[in-house]
Parts: C-alpha cells; sequence; structure tokens
C-alpha cells in the first residue's frame, strides 16, 4: 500500500490545511505551546545570545536522530516529539502531515527566529507508531472549489523526513519507546523460505486481465495435505512474505496460499474496491473456484479469508455480507467505511449520511457465518470523516448481531508501518482453531439467535436510532456475553463469545 493506492479524496482531505496557509507559520498559529522542547528552548536562548555555531552544532547532533523524542514532566507513558525541517533561504512554509489525533489534516510549522529551522512540537503517548512527511512551499487554494484542490494536490510533493533513517513505503516513521512489537516483520534464522510468483487471471464477466501475486508456503511442492486460501486485495499486505513464513514456521499459523489480486488500474481499483456487485460476484464465481482447483488449498468458506487494507479492507468486509458462501473469513485493516457501496467520495459534512453505509447494511441483514478481525488505528482521522469511529461502529453491530469477531486498535494512522504487524496479528486470530466445547457454545448461540428471529434483528436494524440502539446493545452484550482476552504476542484485547 503506496501513497497512489489512497483513495484521491482522502488525500486531498489531508492536504487541506496546508493548501488554505501560503504565510509562515508561527507556533501560536501551529497550535502548540510556544518551544515546547526542551532542546529547542535552549537552542533559542544560544541564538538569541549570538552564538554563530548554535545551529550548526544543532543540526550535526540531530544528523539521523530526528525527530526528537523528549520525556513529559509528570506524564510516563508520554513523549514530546518535535518535527524539523532545514529550509534554505527559498522556503515560505512548511507543513507536516502525519503524527497525531489530526493526523489527516497538514499542519503548519513554526520557524525558529530568522533561522533555517522549522519545526513542531507534539506530545504523543508512548506506544504510538506512525508515519509522517512534510509539504514544502504549497500554494494556498480555495477548499470550497474541489477541482482547485485537486490541481494542487496534483503538484504536492510529499517529502521525507531526511533527518530520519527509518523509512518504510516511501514514508518516514516514528516508533516511540513502547510501541508494541512487530516481531514477524525480520526474518527468523533458519525459517523456510516461500514463493511468491507473478501470474495473470482473464475475467470474463468483467472483461479485464488481473495481474496476481501467488504466495505458496515454504515445502508447498513437497507437502499433501490443504492450505487455507487468502485472498487479498492490492496484491496482499506489507511484509507479507516474511511474516507468512515465520508464523508458518513458528507454529502460529497453518500453511497458507494467498492469491493477491493486483488493480488494472487506479481507476478500476476504486471502481471494483468500493463495494462492486460485479467484482464481488468476479471473486465468487471465477477467481475462488480457479484458485481451489489450481492450488491444493481447502474448498470451503470456513477455511477461506479474503483481506485488505484501507479499501481493500472495505471490500473485504463487502464480501463478508453478500459472499459468505466462499469466504468465511474477513481480515479488514483500517477499512474505508466512511463509503457507501459504490459511492466515490464520502458525503459533505453538511449533508444527510447515505442509508447504504456498510455499517448499516450488517445491522439490517441476517447474521452470515463469518468470523471477523477488524484493526483501525486511533489517529485515523481526516477531516470531515474519522475512519476509527466507523471501524467502532461496524465492531458493535458485529457484535450485537453475535458475529465471531476479534478487535483491536493501534496507535498511529492509516499507515503501511501499522498495518505490517496488525496483519499478523489478523492470521493468527482467524485461523486458530475452536476447542469442541468453544464450537458447541456457538452453535448452541446460532440456535439461539434464529429463535429469536425477526424480535431480535428487527431492533438491529435501528441500532443507531438513540434509544433503540441502547436497547439492542444491551440485548447483544447480555445473549452473547463477550469477553476479553490478549491477542497472541500483543496488549490487544478481541471480544468472543464466552466458551
Amino acid at each position: 500500500m503506496l501513497i497512489r493506492d489512497i483513495p484521491r479524496w482522502l488525500f486531498t482531505l489531508a492536504l487541506l490545511a496546508s493548501l488554505s496557509a501560503a504565510e509562515p507559520a508561527h507556533a501560536e498559529e501551529a497550535g502548540v505551546e510556544p518551544l515546547a522542547s526542551p532542546r529547542l528552548a535552549a537552542l533559542a536562548r544560544d541564538v538569541e545570545a549570538g552564538h554563530r555555531d548554535a545551529m550548526d552544532a544543532f543540526w550535526r547532533q540531530v544528523q539521523g536522530k530526528a525527530p526528537l523524542v523528549e520525556p513529559v514532566h509528570r506524564e510516563p507513558r508520554s513523549r514530546r516529539v518535535t518535527f524539523l525541517w532545514r529550509g534554505d533561504a527559498n522556503v515560505t512554509s512548511v507543513a507536516l502531515l502525519g503524527g497525531g489525533a489530526t493526523a489527516g489534516i497538514a499542519k503548519p510549522m513554526a520557524r525558529l527566529a530568522d533561522t533555517d529551522l522549522w519545526y513542531l512540537t507534539e506530545t504523543h503517548p508512548s506506544r504510538a507508531r506512525f508515519e509522517y512527511f512534510f509539504l514544502v512551499n504549497e500554494p494556498s487554494a480555495d477548499p470550497r472549489n474541489v477541482s482547485e484542490l485537486m490541481r494542487a494536490m496534483e503538484r504536492g510533493q510529499p517529502r521525507p523526513d531526511l533527518l530520519n533513517p527509518k523509512e518504510f513505503a516511501g514514508r518516514s516513521y516514528v516508533e516511540l519507546p513502547d510501541a508494541p512489537p512487530q516481531p514477524w516483520i525480520v526474518r527468523k534464522p533458519g525459517a523456510p523460505v516461500g514463493r511468491l510468483t507473478q501470474r495473470t487471471f482473464q475475467s470474463r464477466a468483467l472483461k479485464a486481465e488481473y495481474p496476481l501475486s501467488v504466495y505458496t508456503p515454504p515445502g508447498y511442492d513437497k507437502r499433501r495435505d490443504r492450505c487455507w486460501l487468502l485472498v487479498a486485495f492490492d496484491g496482499g499486505f506489507p511484509m507479507m512474505e516474511v511474516t507468512l513464513d515465520n508464523l508458518i514456521a513458528a507454529g502460529k499459523i497453518p500453511p497458507v496460499v494467498v492469491v493477491g489480486v493486483n488493480n488494472v488500474s487506479q481507476d478500476a481499483r476504486n471502481r471494483d474496491l468500493s463495494g462492486s456487485a460485479a467484482y464481488a460476484a468476479f471473486l465468487k464465481n471465477e477467481l475462488a473456484p480457479w484458485a481451489r482447483k489450481t492450488y491444493r488449498v481447502y474448498p470451503d468458506a470456513p477455511h477461506t479469508i479474503v483481506g485488505g487494507v484501507s479499501l481493500g479492507g472495505f471490500m473485504a468486509a463487502y464480501c463478508g455480507l453478500k459472499q459468505s458462501s466462499v469466504f468465511g473469513n474477513v481480515l479488514a485493516l483500517s477499512p474505508t467505511l466512511v463509503l457507501a457501496p459504490g459511492q466515490a467520495q464520502p458525503n459533505d459534512v453538511w449533508d444527510e449520511e447515505p442509508s447504504g453505509l456498510l455499517p448499516r447494511q450488517f445491522a439490517a441483514a441476517p447474521r452470515q457465518p463469518v468470523r471477523f478481525y477488524l484493526e483501525a488505528g486511533r489517529y485515523e482521522h481526516f477531516y470531515p470523516v474519522s475512519l476509527i469511529s466507523q471501524a467502532r461502529r461496524l465492531r458493535d453491530v458485529l457484535q450485537a448481531k453475535g458475529y465471531d469477531i476479534a478487535y483491536a486498535e493501534f496507535v498511529g494512522g492509516h499507515n503501511a508501518v501499522c498495518w505490517r504487524g496488525a496483519f499478523a496479528n489478523g492470521m493468527m486470530a482467524l485461523t486458530r482453531t475452536k476447542s469442541p466445547r468453544a464450537k458447541a457454545a456457538w452453535n448452541a448461540r446460532d440456535a439461539l439467535s434464529v429463535k429469536l428471529g425477526s424480535c431480535y434483528d428487527g431492533r438491529l436494524a435501528a441500532v443507531f436510532r438513540g434509544a433503540a440502539r441502547r436497547r439492542v446493545e444491551s440485548a447483544g452484550k447480555a445473549c452473547l456475553a463477550p469477553t476479553r482476552q490478549a491477542l497472541p504476542s500483543t496488549d490487544r484485547w478481541s471480544a468472543t463469545p464466552n466458551s
């Protein structure tokens, strides 16, 4: 998942603030406390005192060590993070995109006196991990004129942090001291290596040829047992091959074959993954049967996963609702749930909410035999929409409907550096086999759901209507009695029925 894969409307919203501010910012205008960083405060005193070599010494000291990370007095679970940009005489404005809870807003940075230092200081939880980049000398644009914003977006050139050696998928990133470990993205010594091959698939129904990236597990050619099947959008997940090799070698997941469906074009991606019924039918009627015939995988839905990130996560959830006879498991990371199926961009904030939003469809429809792993970031806010709020909304609906769902959140944004760890968590959660006792308990709750019938499902159709929502959620929780349990190798929790 690269910058080019982010929906254009999402990137446009993210640039609004920087595009409407062409003048240099001062610390007060950036919405941060002036010189909140003790290190910068000391530097400012040196500059004011006329120490001419202070700036050169500072730039030497921070090379390869940016951004500055400092403790916060009496807040051991927080860190003060100061982003730095060195600008020449031609720089008139610098903005930061990424970082805290306003991760979808480009935040103007302040200039330190008349030096070449531009900075912005934020306070973050010590568990944060997130990406960021800079926008330099962006022209102003009328935020009410979408065409003008699109042209300005095309001109914008996101720049990485030249002082920070940490980079992933073209973005600079920060990992604070207590960020949850991502142990499966580093190849383990001696772990056997799977194979990634490139193929093409011609769809008769869609009249298009789709590039495929197919992963087969280590020893696939010598094994006789069947594998799980994962159909993944955007060609797969970040760090997918090494993660699967490590998980399989450690016995954390069973062998799995991945059919990663790449996009014909960006326009085709936006069309296919935005809840396209035709694309979902293609997956069910053409791609999945071909994969089951071509590769030694289980032929049933309980051993088949559909997954993706961002718009791919949205489409995975859509397939779980519409094509559960083929896909019995959904792995959705940071799904773009602010769209209704087939909708090109979110409604304006002053318009009525679309009736076809996916959580609403799940609330109104009968429960499907599908398991879910859903994970999103607490920094995923893009004015005027919030992906994390919609992820929580879908979680609540699925839990109230009685779905088997594991849900987790990371302290980060709409970032590949977060998804690479979440992918491992999702694969372990979805492929874990239930004990006989747990299966019996789940089947009993299936029967109870059928007996409740229209009384249960009819009330859930109004899950977001004031008092009805509270009554439904209370009924759902009483019926399902979800418990909290730790997911493997994380401090996250999942909600599953008692067993």
